[in-house]
């Protein structure tokens, strides 16, 4: 895996309350497109027994959460469709052509991961 710091995604978890100061062993990996597939069908094996909150923030629609508390049933990067969907008890949500993908984690254990789409909306999801 192809390690790169995204200073936006500390900026969005710091902002919503998520990074606080002290956390130093956290880190943020930006993941290369060629391990988008590869990487969402282990995930809900990563985050076993953990809560997803998703939500999405953007200039025009301002923030808004989609999942406040909800188990990871599944997740898939479809690269024929460019569209990645998180699923969790009772919705899908899609999100069409991601431009960025990172990965906020703490000694390894994933924190959060933030996806940039063509709109340029950043929709978080943090696991707890």
């Amino acid at each position: 895996m192809t390690l790169h710091t995204s200073r936006t995604t500390e900026a969005l978890l710091s902002a919503a309350g998520y990074l606080k100061e002290g956390d130093e062993n956290m880190g943020v990996t930006v993941l290369p497109k060629s391990e988008w597939t590869a990487y969402f069908s282990r995930l809900h094996k990563e985050v076993e027994g953990k809560e997803i909150k998703i939500e999405v923030l953007g200039a025009t629609i301002g923030d808004q959460i989609l999942v406040r508390s909800a188990p990871l049933l599944g997740a898939t990067y479809e690269p024929k469709e460019d569209a990645l969907e998180i699923s969790v008890k009772g919705m899908t949500h899609v999100v069409d052509r991601p431009q960025k993908i990172s990965i906020q984690d703490d000694n390894g254990k994933i924190f959060a991961i933030e996806v940039i789409d063509v709109g340029d909306r950043h929709q978080l999801m943090t696991f707890a």
